[in-house]
């Protein structure tokens, strides 16, 4: 592996823990937005963190 190969697993495994960390949709979507990724993208090479994502509120929970 180069250190481009690993510079990218980096960054898919940070974005991978963001994602698994997010608290809405609308969250993901700016994770997404920022590593320029698309849904289809998303959805295709990180199937199962699209799962998970399916069981998000769509926005932020409001703190009391």
């Amino acid at each position: 592996m180069d250190e481009q190969d690993g510079e990218s697993c980096y960054l898919d495994s940070f974005r991978e823990l963001r994602v698994q960390l997010a608290a809405s949709k609308a969250e993901v979507a700016g994770i997404r937005y920022e590593h320029n990724l698309s849904e289809k993208e998303f959805s295709e090479r990180f199937p199962d963190l699209a799962k998970l994502v399916q069981n998000l509120p769509d926005d932020p929970p409001h703190l009391a």
